[in-house]
C-alpha cells in the first residue's frame, strides 16, 4: 500500500511520502490490527508481522517519507504520514479495534501520534498501546550516547581525558562520582549543539537561507555498554547496537544524529526543543498500555522501560520482561515468546 499525507503529495518519479506492507492471513480481513512505524526505518516487513498475522491479527508494517533519510526528520510532517496510514487502515480493512506497537524509536513516535489524535477527533488513534523495546525518546537516547569527552564538535579528536569512558584510568567499572559528573556533561553537549543549532539557523534564515547539514561525532558512548554493573541485566558485554566493539563504534560515524539539518536535530534529537519525548505525553496517556522489555537488550535498558511504564498515565498498565535482544534477533524461540505474549494481552484487553 501508499499513501499521500496533507503536507506531501507524490514525487514526480511516483515515489509516495507513505509506504507499508499489510499482513493477514490469507482470505481473512481481521477486525483488531498492529501498526508499528518508526522514526526513519522501514517497518513495512517487520519481524513481528508474520507471527502476529499468523496468530490471526491484521499488521501494517509502514515508513513514512523519511524512511532511511532520518537526517531530514520533521516531527509534525511524519505524524502527518502516519494519519495517512490509519485512514488508509480505516478505509481499506475490517479494523475494528486498532493496537500500536512502539518498537525502539517508535515508542516515542507513535507515543506522540497517539497524544496528536486524542486532541484532534480527525484523527485516528490507538485503542491500545504496546512499547516493545523502547526508549523515552530520541533525545533521550542521543544523551545517553553522546560522548561528552568531545571539546570541540568540528573536531573529533580534540577530546578532555578525564570525561572519556574508554580511558582506562576511568573505568570500567565506573565510579558513582564520575557517572554522576559523565551524566551532566552529556546533557550539556546535548544543550551546547541545541544553542548553536538555534543560534545557527536563525542567522541562516535572516540571510535568506533556509537549513543547512551537520555531523554530530563520537554518538556511542554509554557507559552501560562497557560496565554491565550500571542498570543490570542478562545483556553481554562489552557490546552496543552495532556490535561487541562500542570503542570503536564510537570512533565511527555512528548512526544517531551521524547526519541532521538544523531543523532535524531541534525537532528530534534535542532535549530541549525536541516534541517526542514521551515525558511531554505520558501523563494523558490513558489507554490500556503495555511495555515489554527484552532482557538481552544492549540498547535500552531496564531503566528506560521502568520510566516508559512509571511515567503512563493509565491505570491499566502492565510492565513484562522478556528473554531476548533488541529485535529478538538471538533466538526463534524468543520472537515466538514475544509473539504469543502480545496476541494474549491484546485479546484479554480489546475482548
Amino acid at each position: 500500500m501508499s499513501t499521500t499525507s496533507a503536507s506531501a503529495a507524490k514525487h514526480p518519479t511516483g515515489q509516495p511520502p507513505g509506504v507499508g506492507l499489510y499482513w493477514t492471513q490469507k482470505g481473512q480481513d481481521p477486525e483488531i490490527v498492529f501498526m508499528l512505524v518508526h522514526y526513519s526505518g522501514d517497518f513495512s516487513e517487520h519481524y513481528l508481522a508474520g507471527p502476529l498475522a499468523s496468530r490471526g491479527f491484521g499488521v501494517l508494517g509502514y515508513a513514512t517519507r523519511y524512511r532511511a533519510m532520518q537526517e531530514g526528520f520533521v516531527l509534525e510532517r511524519a505524524l502527518d504520514d502516519i494519519a495517512a496510514g490509519t485512514k488508509w487502515l480505516m478505509e481499506n480493512s475490517a479494523m475494528k479495534k486498532l493496537v500500536f506497537i512502539g518498537n525502539s524509536g517508535g515508542g516515542s513516535l507513535m507515543a506522540a501520534f497517539q497524544a496528536k489524535a486524542e486532541r484532534d477527533t480527525s484523527l485516528k488513534g490507538a485503542h491500545a498501546f504496546i512499547f516493545l523495546n523502547a526508549h523515552p525518546g530520541r533525545a533521550d537516547v542521543l544523551t545517553d550516547w553522546l560522548d561528552p569527552s568531545v571539546i570541540d564538535e568540528n573536531d573529533p579528536t580534540k577530546r578532555d581525558s578525564s570525561l572519556d569512558m574508554y580511558n582506562p584510568m576511568n573505568g570500567p567499572p565506573y565510579s558513582a562520582k564520575f557517572q554522576s559528573r559523565y551524566r551532566e556533561a552529556q546533557r550539556q553537549r546535548n544543550h551546547r549543539i541545541t544553542a548553536w543549532a538555534k543560534a545557527e539557523l536563525k542567522r541562516l534564515n535572516e540571510a535568506g537561507v533556509e537549513d543547512r547539514m551537520f555531523t554530530v561525532y563520537r554518538t556511542s558512548a554509554d557507559l552501560r555498554f562497557t560496565d554491565p554493573t550500571i542498570d543490570p541485566s542478562d545483556r553481554p558485554s562489552p557490546a552496543c547496537l552495532h556490535g561487541n566493539d562500542p570503542e570503536r563504534a564510537n570512533r565511527g560515524l555512528g548512526y544517531l544524529a551521524r547526519a541532521n539539518t538544523l531543523e532535524t536535530f531541534l525537532s528530534m534529537w534535542s532535549l530541549e526543543e525536541s516534541k517526542s519525548r514521551f515525558k511531554l505525553q505520558a501523563a494523558a496517556f490513558s489507554l490500556p498500555t503495555l511495555v515489554i522489555q527484552g532482557t538481552h537488550d544492549v540498547s535500552v535498558f531496564p531503566s528506560m522501560a521502568q520510566s516508559i511504564y512509571d511515567l503512563v498515565g493509565s491505570k491499566d498498565k502492565e510492565l513484562r520482561w522478556v528473554p531476548g535482544a533488541h529485535y529478538f534477533e538471538d533466538s526463534e524461540e524468543s520472537l515466538e515468546n514475544v509473539a504469543n505474549l502480545i496476541a494474549e494481552w491484546t485479546t484479554k484487553t480489546l475482548s
